[in-house]
């Protein structure tokens, strides 16, 4: 008789691999710069690395992802919103300007591809003449239960550093090789073109009729030609219930716009968003078509009044005082010193963080015949504002000049100074950051103005006499308000 042997247990391959027991610490280390189809492998080894990865890779391809307008794309975006394990990490959400290059649309010589390429462009035509844009984007908000940001874009972020390679729009690069049709994210057709506003509108739209109520709405358009319409902002009446709440629950709002002329739209959308911490407001080229005697754009003009104030105009909106702004930017804008200063000293009792970025300071008669740098003025008012609590000032591509017959812009550059090597502090030739954590408001004011370097024309200009702006260090007028510049166009991911 033959004694039966006992067999161990049957063992366990993916348990008992050495390469499922390494740290998850390890591991994450070890594939943290592989590229992306390496990673890939790496999780299709086995169920346990695959578990043990899962959280990581997860937050690094779906915690922000970018879609453009195309049924296939939109429909990724509403497959992933009703996924269980991976909707809970959307929280950012990008839709990108997107479109066939129409330049080389019709020097395909594959059949095939001309049919794709047609069919592609009338599924982008119809989602926004039918609504079918709205509809699905609705129906993906309405499932993402962490959804946090919405993210309008003309480009693809390049901080894709796995790869060394650009995020893109999910499908974009499929569509470009079935087409053989290259894709646009830029204008295409000028100051006409409403692409933009097409698309922003149905996103409001979107999140009306789902009820989602995403902290941040971010605009970040870098095309010069390209911004939002004042028709951009405007709320029907029977979305006005739903969207108002929606608009009040915002904490970030970063704008980027196209006008022209008499803005009154966007008051009511500003109104709606009175809450936030953070406006960030950019312009295109156009907007900065202005007068020497009203430079800027004219919803500055109704900006800059207290909440107190009578509007202006029949039209207009009761102003706003946004009594949780922390942070204001502005962006490639001219304006009067005076504006600035109005701005700054409404905002002076919440604002913490300022910034101007690209904007264009209108030199008064004195300044120019005494040569006095306008922007040195401007500070040493604001650090007169009475309970200003300013703790950040980031400044970059300043400029000054003239816009009458005379016109002149030059550049405000910037010396670096004894502390650069400070974590408190940056300075290059075009920008300056500071922060109190080391010093007064009124040392950084001074530090500011002790750095800056005021370029003249070669050949000075008189302007013919003029009364002097409120802007001079000397005025009476204490009315000081926060205008602030945008540190970056983008927020790069």
């Amino acid at each position: 008789m033959v004694d039966q042997v006992a067999t161990p247990d049957a063992i366990n391959p993916q348990d008992e691999s050495f390469l499922a027991r390494v740290p998850v610490e390890v591991l994450l280390r070890i594939t943290r710069w592989i590229p992306t189809v390496d990673l890939a492998k790496v999780r299709l080894t086995c169920k346990v690395l695959e578990r043990n990865l899962f959280n990581f890779f997860a937050h690094e391809f779906f915690r922000k992802k970018q879609f453009m307008v195309s049924t296939s794309s939109l429909q990724a975006l509403i497959d992933i919103s009703k996924h269980s394990t991976l909707s809970p990490f959307l929280k950012h959400v990008i839709i990108c300007t997107d479109r066939l290059n129409e330049l080389y649309a019709y020097q395909q010589a594959d059949p095939q591809k001309i049919s794709n390429l047609r069919r592609a462009q009338a599924d982008q035509a119809n989602l926004l003449s039918m609504g079918l844009l709205r509809d699905m984007l609705a129906e993906a908000f309405s499932a993402l239960p962490n959804l946090d940001i919405i993210d309008l874009r003309d480009f693809n972020s390049p901080s894709r550093n796995r790869d060394n390679a650009e995020w893109r729009s999910y499908g974009s690069v499929s569509l470009r090789e079935s087409t053989g049709v290259g894709l646009s994210t830029n204008a295409s057709s000028g100051l006409q073109d409403a692409y933009p506003t097409q698309v922003f509108t149905a996103i409001i739209a979107a999140l009306e009729a789902s009820g989602a109520q995403p902290s941040n709405i971010e605009v970040l358009l870098r095309h010069r030609n390209w911004g939002l319409f004042d028709s951009a902002f405007a709320i029907p009446a029977r979305l006005e219930p739903k969207l108002a709440p929606i608009l009040a629950n915002l904490k970030t709002l970063h704008l980027t716009f196209c006008i022209q002329h008499e803005s009154f739209m966007i008051q009511d959308f500003l109104a709606m968003a009175r809450n936030v911490t953070w406006l960030r407001l950019n312009f295109n080229y156009v907007s900065r078509v202005s007068s020497a005697q009203e430079p800027g754009p004219t919803m500055f003009r109704w900006l800059e009044h207290p909440e107190s104030d009578t509007p202006i105009n029949d039209f207009d909106r009761q102003p706003v005082s946004f009594p949780n702004l922390e942070r204001f930017d502005i962006g490639n804008v001219d304006l009067a010193g005076k504006t600035v200063l109005k701005l700054i000293a409404k905002f002076s009792p919440t604002l913490k963080h300022l910034s101007l970025r690209r904007v264009f300071l209108l030199d008064t008669a004195r300044d120019i015949e005494e040569k006095t740098n306008p922007w040195t003025n401007l500070f040493n008012a604001i650090k007169k504002i009475r309970g200003i609590q300013l703790r950040v000032l980031e400044l970059s591509e300043l400029h000054h000049g003239t816009l009458d017959h005379m016109q002149f812009r030059e550049p405000i550059t910037f010396t670096a100074g004894k502390d650069e090597l400070s974590l408190y502090s940056s300075c290059s030739r075009n920008s300056f950051k500071r922060t109190t954590d080391r010093m007064s408001l009124d040392a950084l004011i001074q530090t500011v103005t002790e750095t800056m370097i005021c370029s003249w024309p070669h050949r000075q200009r008189i302007l013919p006499d003029a009364s002097d702006s409120e802007m001079d260090v000397d005025s009476e007028d204490n009315e000081d308000e926060d205008e602030d510049e945008d540190e970056e166009l983008v927020n790069d991911e």
